[in-house]
């Protein structure tokens, strides 16, 4: 039986993790938007798209129409025949729903294996399998920190002192994964620009 396996990629912790969860895939989505802020991942778009030809998997990067996001993306996942949608929410239920939503246009089965974990137990997980740079922050001394197996305490300890969520699931900070198993890209934290009170690395 035909089946096409999408995980929706944007080379940051959780969509790794989500990826390490349920490979194999078959091709890598990656949505380019207009947000009202610059993004951390687009403004390091070339890093992602290293780390996902690293990984060996196909990649589609799609700019969306803004206005019409949603309505462009399903129906380009329903003509690309996706059957099983994959993504990596842990606790945004705004987010959830959205995924739930799209996953019905598009009559695939939607997968979210991060969905519910405590936040500091799933950051201890991830390291086990990575190194995370943080690349957006709303604290400056969050950006251009390496997270590894052997810091991730120190991390937790700083994050709770900043009343930051351990997993940065609101948007308190953002990761480009550096090291993902046997697989690592070359990186440098070459400037870090302020946004309306939000500090982005680029890379």
């Amino acid at each position: 039986m035909w089946c096409m396996k999408v995980l929706f990629f944007s080379g940051g912790k959780d969509s790794v993790y989500a990826y390490h969860l349920e490979r194999p895939v078959d091709l890598f989505f990656i949505s380019v938007y207009q947000f009202p802020r610059p993004s951390p991942h687009l403004l390091n778009l070339h890093k992602t798209l290293e780390l996902a030809l690293a990984l060996g998997v196909p990649t589609l990067v799609v700019q969306l129409p803004r206005g019409g996001e949603f309505r462009a993306k399903a129906s380009l996942l329903r003509r690309l025949g996706v059957t099983a949608l994959v993504a990596g929410d842990q606790g945004v239920e705004e987010h959830f729903r959205y995924m739930e939503k799209l996953a019905a246009e598009v009559g695939a089965v939607l997968r979210e294996p991060l969905w519910g974990r405590d936040p500091a137990d799933l950051l201890r997980e991830e390291v086990r399998h990575m190194d995370i740079l943080v690349i957006g922050a709303r604290h400056r001394e969050l950006v251009c920190r390496l997270i590894t197996r052997g810091d991730v305490e120190d991390f937790i300890a700083l994050a709770g002192s900043l009343g930051v969520d351990p997993l940065g699931e609101y948007g308190d900070y953002h990761t480009l994964v550096v090291r993902y198993l046997d697989v690592s890209i070359p990186y440098s934290c070459r400037a870090v620009a302020e946004y309306d009170g939000y500090f982005v690395a680029r890379l």
